[in-house]
């Protein structure tokens, strides 16, 4: 008798855990995304100097020259 949900094999394992992976990391980014855009609109200037020094530096140490 087999319980619902109960895997037996490594793959299915796998594959039912995979979900849960899934779910964390899409979760986890929406949240940082809502924070962003929180502060975004609580301190527009801050957040504007932080992603304009953040694209200087990564647009400087990845120049493709």
């Amino acid at each position: 008798m087999s319980r619902v949900g109960e895997t037996h094999a490594p793959g299915e394992m796998f594959r039912a855990g995979a979900g849960h992976v899934e779910d964390w990391v899409e979760t986890t980014f929406r949240s940082l995304a809502e924070s962003a855009e929180e502060y975004a609109r609580e301190n527009p200037l801050s957040f504007a100097a932080w992603a304009f020094g953040i694209g200087f530096v990564l647009g400087w140490k990845l120049k493709p020259w």
